[in-house]
């Protein structure tokens, strides 16, 4: 990076991460010393970031990237915007921990602009689930129980904390073909931890079925949606995912299943080994940790390649992690937690690309921003409905 500014963030970065020669050091301390702006960037920015032993979001971001983006926002804004969106790179291109804030208003909120009037009330989304048991009972669950018991036939209990069903594996052995159903709705998110201990983390709009106890020979559930599984190890009972036609055969092991996507069935394995298959060809492949696998709808064609898996699973710690994603895999996902509707006023729009990593919590309006900033789409809020256009 040869322009002045991009340098400093450069040092910015480096020196935040203990990295910065001597040489540099003067040069950063000759920028701090230009203007008092420039001290009041960099000390905010060693105030909010949490550079400590946590696992970081990224650790491969495109610096020229964000640089060339930052250069043409520089063109159109005045100086006080431009900060704040150096800001934003400088948060973008450092390898940050995931207990990173979104830097989007960082102390210029007074400044703030409405996006084509956009404003709304539209909330992120909360811990939330309908529980149907076996006998047709149905449970509303929400956050707001810190614990409670829940009774089904024959005295079986479940435990139900905060944002959290747990199953008890001494249930008695004739239950164990009882099947529950697990339903999340747009806009929320839930928790479970099977009878083997397994605990899964349930994303918007997922359903999940699954025995209150497990058999003696294997452990399957069936899913559609999203959800993170924490397999607890069990060698003499494997652990299957049947998702849409889709088998993944576990014994122990971090993953993450999508069947949301239009093109098929996507699992991002974390640690440990699983085999995937596709029901239609029954030939299984073995998948390595930072492995992705993409199963084909159409054909049952299963593919395999490497990334950073933290993209993938950023939504289980709070995180939405946007890597070259079009504007229309962004807005699926965020409809998704928002429980909103999104409306395209040109097929060309869907296909705009955006990089960006911000607080699932935080209200929609602020993320819409951060893009039209970026990007220069404009966003339309009419009630729960989002409207896109140039």
């Amino acid at each position: 990076m040869y322009t002045s500014e991009g340098n400093i963030i450069q040092l910015i970065r480096n020196c935040l991460l203990g990295v910065l020669s001597s040489e540099d050091r003067h040069k950063l301390d000759v920028w701090l010393e230009e203007e008092r702006e420039n001290q009041l960037l960099f000390e905010k920015i060693k105030k909010e970031l949490s550079l400590g032993s946590e696992v970081a979001v990224f650790n491969k971001l495109n610096d020229e990237e964000a640089w060339l983006q930052f250069k043409e926002l520089r063109k159109r804004k005045s100086k006080l915007r431009i900060i704040r969106r150096m800001l934003w790179y400088a948060a973008v291109i450092m390898p940050l921990t995931l207990g990173v804030l979104w830097f989007w208003d960082v102390n210029f909120h007074e400044e703030r602009e409405s996006a084509s009037g956009m404003e709304s009330v539209i909330q992120p989304g909360v811990s939330k689930a309908t529980l149907v048991a076996a006998n047709g009972e149905v449970y509303e669950l929400r956050k707001e129980v810190h614990q409670e018991e829940i009774k089904m036939g024959n005295g079986l209990v479940v435990k139900r904390e905060e944002g959290n069903l747990i199953y008890d594996s001494t249930m008695i052995v004739e239950e164990r073909t009882m099947i529950n159903t697990l339903k999340i709705p747009r806009g929320g998110e839930f928790k479970i931890t099977l009878s083997d201990g397994t605990r899964v983390y349930l994303n918007s709009a997922t359903d999940l079925r699954y025995p209150m106890v497990f058999d003696q020979k294997e452990r399957k559930v069936y899913l559609s949606g999203e959800a993170y599984f924490e397999v607890s190890k069990d060698e003499s009972r494997p652990f299957y995912v049947v998702a849409d036609d889709v088998v993944i055969r576990v014994y122990g092991t971090e993953f993450n299943v999508n069947t949301h996507l239009e093109r098929g069935v996507q699992a991002v394995l974390l640690s440990g080994k699983v085999g995937i298959c596709d029901k239609r060809h029954g030939d299984e492949i073995i998948m390595k940790p930072g492995e992705l696998a993409c199963g084909n709808r159409k054909d049952g064609e299963i593919t395999l390649r490497k990334v950073d898996v933290r993209q993938y699973v950023a939504w289980k710690d709070g995180y939405f992690a946007f890597e070259n994603e079009t504007l229309e895999q962004i807005m699926s996902t965020l409809s998704l937690w928002y429980n909103v509707d999104v409306f395209f006023q040109a097929e060309s729009v869907k296909k705009m690309i955006f990089t960006g990593y911000m607080k699932r919590y935080s209200e929609i309006d602020e993320i819409l921003r951060a893009i039209t900033d970026v990007v220069g789409v404009q966003f339309s809020i009419n009630d729960r409905t989002i409207v896109v256009s140039k």
